[in-house]
């Protein structure tokens, strides 16, 4: 377990803490789930940058990065489902699109094959991390200031937060698939080469 390691699984550890948090009630607990996905996305930032600085990267990193990326962010964006801010439907995209892309790379990295990164993802992953926040501190303002940012209003502007988070996600997952769908296709076909043999 090297540094980075250490700092991905911290953010695989602060998701249940998370969802725990934000389901109190009071300004205090709304201020500490803010700061739980500002610690967590703060890691995020660097475990990445100090594997490479270090020259730390590892296989189970490259594993690990990613799964607690989506375990972080889904847990969130769960949380706000069940708190009656965003719809069903919104957290199956989230869901789809990391389910489809981790599926993907494990295919694609049984056979050898490398699946190419998309600018899009690491701009899906601001994106998230943006409108997260932003709703986290809105709640915050609609405890210390109702009249400024009224709950009812806040619930509104997550709605239309995560939806234009939802867009980006599926676009992300589009471009995914189509600059790799020749990877995926050729993974594809030798599999069943090989069923068939």
């Amino acid at each position: 377990m090297t540094l980075a390691n250490w700092l991905t699984s911290a953010r695989l550890l602060l998701s249940p803490v998370f969802v725990l948090v934000f389901m109190q009630e009071g300004l205090w607990a709304r201020v500490a789930a803010l700061a739980i996905v500002v610690v967590s996305e703060l890691t995020d930032a660097f475990d990445g940058h100090l594997a490479r600085s270090r020259g730390e990267v590892t296989d189970f990193g490259k594993l690990l990065d990613p799964l607690a990326d989506s375990v972080s962010r889904m847990s969130v964006f769960i949380a706000f489902m069940a708190a009656g801010l965003i719809p069903w439907w919104m957290v199956l995209i989230f869901v789809y699109r990391d389910s489809l892309i981790s599926t993907m790379r494990t295919i694609c990295a049984y056979r050898g094959e490398v699946v190419a990164a998309r600018s899009s993802g690491k701009i899906k992953a601001i994106i998230q991390a943006t409108v997260i926040i932003a709703i986290l501190l809105g709640r915050i303002v609609s405890v210390m200031w109702s009249t400024v940012l009224p709950e009812p209003l806040l619930n509104q502007v997550a709605w239309w937060l995560v939806l234009l988070a939802a867009l980006y996600t599926f676009y992300s997952l589009y471009e995914y698939l189509a600059a790799n769908w020749s990877v995926v296709s050729s993974a594809g076909r030798g599999n069943a080469g090989r069923q068939a043999a």
